[in-house]
């Protein structure tokens, strides 16, 4: 870009910017709908929160936020459409540990810098991942699963919400640690593949939790394991994957609301003040429970620090499985 496009990009910012404030001042913000993008399909469990956080936002800043699915690129198309957008509030991100952390690790053409074009608001929950086995495959347990896996070499295929997503990767992990042979075929979120899944095109993937309890208590897939540290209250029967004979393999995701970097710190501060209402809310906030999520408001300064360091978790994992 040269200087002069630089220029003019970067004086469109702050005028866009020195409007919103000044909006912001005679009480207008927000004067219209606000769109929150979700960088994923409909029926996920990103969708599925999102909706839930946006509905009770609504009611907080007296205008609709209207959840707008822009699924694609494991979650870089929609993320870019933020990072893009005017800073004046009226854009949000639904953001996740894939699209916040592990695509700038893995993608090396996005088209943003997640770091300076992102500004964090605050954190919604954070959301254990479960292993998610079709309910046909001959296996009531991980060590069952692996030996199923085992005598198939090369034979199966495992799916995930995209390539190079943390369910991906978390697919990889278990393929390395367990030592098996098996297709990785990525979907354009976790909705299809669930349904493919569920169709017996799939052996395995993995999910954030909050996608899997409903189809798991239909009979139509079984969990055979989470992947945090400890099990999970709303599924104390299902052990941990570590404990189940992969004692290295933990990991969790995480839900936040990120919008564009550089807008007024007044509009700032509204988007976080309603933002950890809702969350905090007690219907909310048991809603998240019964999907199997973990309520962990942070206002954007926190969240801030905790985006930063989960690069430093991210970064070694991504550098040990080979994304195709």
């Amino acid at each position: 870009m040269s200087r002069s496009r630089r220029f003019a990009a970067q004086l469109a910012i702050l005028v866009s910017a020195t409007w919103a404030g000044a909006a912001f001042a005679q009480g207008a913000f927000p004067d219209r709908p606000v769109k929150l993008i979700v960088p994923f399909p409909p029926g996920g469990s990103t969708d599925i929160v999102a909706r839930l956080v946006a509905g009770k936002m609504s009611e907080g800043l007296g205008k609709t936020v209207l959840v707008d699915n822009k699924p694609g690129a494991v979650g870089s198309i929609g993320t870019a459409e933020v990072a893009k957008s005017v800073p004046d509030g009226y854009t949000m991100l639904f953001n996740i540990a894939t699209t916040a952390v592990i695509n700038p690790l893995v993608m090396k053409n996005l088209t943003y810098d997640p770091i300076k074009d992102l500004q964090p608001v605050a954190m919604i929950a954070k959301i254990p991942n479960v292993l998610i086995v079709n309910k046909d495959v001959p296996a009531k347990n991980l060590k069952e699963l692996i030996a199923y896996l085992k005598a198939n070499p090369g034979k199966l295929n495992y799916g995930s919400s995209g390539t190079g997503g943390a369910m991906h990767l978390s697919g990889e992990l278990f393929k390395k640690q367990a030592g098996i042979d098996i297709q990785h075929v990525p979907y354009k979120g976790s909705a299809p593949a669930m349904q493919d899944l569920m169709g017996g095109t799939l052996v395995f993937m993995f999910d954030n939790i909050t996608g899997s309890i409903g189809p798991a208590k239909s009979g139509q897939v079984k969990l055979l394991g989470v992947t945090t540290d400890e099990r999970v209250g709303v599924l104390p029967d299902v052990p941990t994957i570590a404990e189940s004979g992969l004692p290295e393999f933990k990991n969790s995701s995480w839900f936040a609301l990120f919008t564009r970097a550089g807008l007024p710190a007044p509009v700032l501060a509204k988007l976080e003040a309603e933002s950890l209402k809702a969350i905090n809310h007690p219907d909310v906030s048991a809603k998240l429970k019964e999907l199997g999520a973990i309520p962990a408001p942070m206002g954007a300064a926190q969240l801030d620090r905790f985006w930063k360091a989960d690069f430093d978790y991210w970064r070694p994992v991504v550098q040990s499985v080979k994304i195709d």
